[in-house]
């Protein structure tokens, strides 16, 4: 425990020593080791929509094209079909992540405190998986080639790869507390459970899925902690479910190429371009594996001569520069005054 030192210099009569306690917690700026960290993310991405497609016919430009006739008999032109579908994005990504946080320790009173965690789950290395358009739509039919599509039946068409961009888990509010439990050889255990946004941006057709919309969370996060003098390390185990559904507010999209599998009779290819409007994404993401964490404590800024305690000596310092320019300019307003004594008082001890 740190005690209060008398003072052998008058201090102003509105301060009391009882005035000058602080609590025993060491702040440290940390990054996540990436080297020796993976996370495992398991995710499935769902953005509903609809609209229209229509054939990619065009008398000028491509009179060879697919049109599109609607119900069982056609008609005549080129006409859009009503449509509903979801875009899925679904697969695995190893990943070795990236991020910073601020962490609080006081060994003493056996607390954690977690501010600004901020984790790129990809590592800043955008993710490649798999892309499907489940399609529903009213009957139609096709010609160049020609078939027939009952309507009513959802079917996936797989339309190639999606690009996942963006994986960020970003704590919101300012600090989360957690105990910590101490172990053999000076370690603590400790579990944090902190609240965060997720925020996803893919593309899939040429086209964004989504509007990188942040969807809440929690990450849980149990670990070991061994602090040194002015260093702070740390070995976490993530594991962590979430889905959510989110609004999102974008662009329509209009003219997407999406080559369309015949279904009567099956073996060729309708070309057809997809309009249409996204209004929401669902995000179910399951994440698993291990963050090697290591922190360097935060200079004082009244710590004036580098002992990492703020007490006599540092008072001594200020007031020998007292009303110029010196060490003792805490607040960088160029000259050492109050209020830099001010700054002092508040970090004694």
């Amino acid at each position: 425990m740190k005690y209060a030192v008398a003072l052998a210099v008058a201090l102003p009569s509105c301060l009391s020593i009882a005035s000058l306690g602080h609590a025993d917690e060491v702040i440290f700026d940390c990054a996540i080791l990436s080297q020796s960290s993976t996370l495992a993310q398991s995710t499935d991405l769902t953005a509903p929509f609809a609209g229209t497609l229509i054939g990619n016919y065009d008398a000028i430009t491509n009179p060879t094209g697919t049109r599109s006739l609607p119900g069982f008999f056609g008609g005549s032109g080129n006409n859009p079909i009503p449509y509903s579908a979801s875009f899925a994005i679904t697969g695995d990504i190893a990943a070795r992540p990236i991020g910073t946080l601020t962490l609080g320790v006081d060994s003493e009173g056996l607390q954690i405190r977690v501010s600004g965690l901020a984790v790129d789950v990809l590592g800043g290395v955008p993710a490649v998986l798999p892309a499907t358009v489940n399609i529903n739509y009213q009957t139609f039919r096709t010609v160049q080639p020609s078939s027939l599509y009952p309507g009513g039946v959802t079917i996936p068409v797989p339309v190639g790869n999606a690009t996942v961009t963006t994986f960020m888990a970003t704590q919101t509010g300012k600090s989360v507390f957690g105990a910590l439990v101490p172990q053999k050889g000076g370690a603590f255990t400790f579990t944090v459970a902190v609240p965060v946004v997720y925020t996803v941006a893919a593309t899939a057709l040429g086209q964004a899925v989504g509007d990188g919309a942040p969807v809440p969370g929690v990450l849980p996060l149990i670990g070991t902690l061994v602090e040194g003098s002015t260093t702070v390390t740390l070995a976490i185990d993530v594991a962590a479910n979430e889905s959510a559904t989110q609004p999102i507010e974008a662009d329509p999209f209009t003219g997407v190429e999406l080559p369309l599998p015949t279904v009567i009779p099956t073996g060729s290819t309708a070309n057809m371009l997809l309009s249409g409007d996204v209004t929401s994404i669902t995000l179910a993401s399951t994440l698993t594996g291990s963050l090697d964490i290591a922190g360097t404590r935060q200079p004082i800024p009244a710590d004036l001569n580098g002992d990492w305690v703020v007490n006599a000596f540092d008072l001594s310092l200020l007031l020998s520069g007292w009303g110029s320019i010196g060490p003792g300019d805490i607040n960088n307003d160029g000259i050492v005054s109050a209020a830099d004594m001010s700054l002092l008082l508040d970090s004694w001890g």
